[in-house]
């Protein structure tokens, strides 16, 4: 297949090459390049699953954007929109396009701009961090799951196996939905309190944080089971706390950005959490807190 991935971050990088290995893969970017070049390594983690290996990728080719089969957005949520702004003359009706990012909300927003195509959005729990611009390092793996949200996305179940074959686990799902919304419970306790704390994954196993991570689970079972989906508080407790353990080495995304004061997903995590809460007249005080504590993060670097 003629893949693009829209987006050269960590993740992005690392599919990349992971798919480089049966398909035609190019990046398109922010800027101009004409060619992009990653040095793929392991972690301690990944080492019997990954090998080092440097790999070489065409850039903002309009013409293979034109021609590609499947379109692999993984830029953050927040720039969702601008970045298939600029993609969307080039690429074909029929092409596929998944979406790969941190956080809920961005859905209804692609399939307005991308009404024809078939549409599917994924969830990742492999972990990838860039030690230098040209980079990538493969640091965690964990299960990636895919499910259509338009009626063409929902008969694409064959892309299960495609992105298995690339980088295990991977499974399709029928609802999609579900799997998003309990990623985002790990989200909305683990990347607020590692951004404001500064610290790894692993040190939220602290004492110090048991009860905040408990009141965290609860308010978005809370929320979950308005929405349709039934579960318990302790049954994502359980969860975080498993992804706390297996990541306990890792820097959160939202960390790294508040280190770099880049701007956070804050919005698209506990900021789509406290929206859904509102619409179902539910009080989430502990994630509108945390929310409220990283929108002042942002501003206080923005306004250095």
């Amino acid at each position: 297949m003629n893949i693009t991935i829209i987006g050269a971050g960590a993740i992005g990088r690392l599919w990349g090459c992971k798919l480089a290995g049966k398909h035609n893969v190019q990046y398109w970017t922010r800027d101009h390049r004409r060619q992009l070049t990653i040095h793929l390594s392991a972690s301690e983690a990944t080492q019997h699953t990954t090998s080092s290996n440097t790999f070489d990728f065409e850039a903002n080719q309009e013409t293979f954007l034109a021609r590609s089969d499947l379109v692999l957005v993984t830029v953050k949520a927040f720039q969702i929109a601008g970045a298939i702004q600029a993609a969307r003359p080039h690429i074909a009706p029929q092409a596929t396009v998944v979406v790969m990012h941190n956080g809920m909300g961005s859905q209804q927003t692609v399939r307005e701009m991308l009404p024809d195509n078939p549409i599917v959005y994924a969830t990742t729990a492999q972990a990838a961090f860039r030690p230098s611009e040209d980079e990538v390092r493969h640091t965690g793996i964990g299960p990636t799951l895919l499910g259509g949200i338009t009626a063409q996305g929902n008969r694409l179940q064959q892309l299960g196996q495609l992105f298995d074959d690339a980088l295990s686990p991977c499974q399709w799902q029928d609802d999609i939905n579900l799997p998003l919304w309990r990623k985002l419970a790990i989200n909305c306790a683990i990347n607020p309190l590692t951004a404001l704390h500064n610290c790894k994954n692993g040190e939220l196993a602290l004492a110090q944080f048991d009860t905040e991570l408990t009141n965290i689970c609860q308010e978005v079972a809370e929320v979950m089971t308005a929405e349709g989906y039934p579960v318990a508080g302790s049954e994502l407790r359980q969860q975080v706390d498993t992804v706390i353990k297996a990541t306990a080495g890792n820097f959160s995304s939202m960390n790294q950005d508040v280190c770099h004061q880049r701007q956070t997903e804050i919005d698209y995590i506990s900021g789509y959490l406290i929206a859904r809460a509102k619409a179902h007249q539910i009080a989430v005080p502990c994630n509108q807190r945390l929310w409220q504590a990283i929108k002042e993060l942002e501003k206080q670097y923005h306004d250095q």
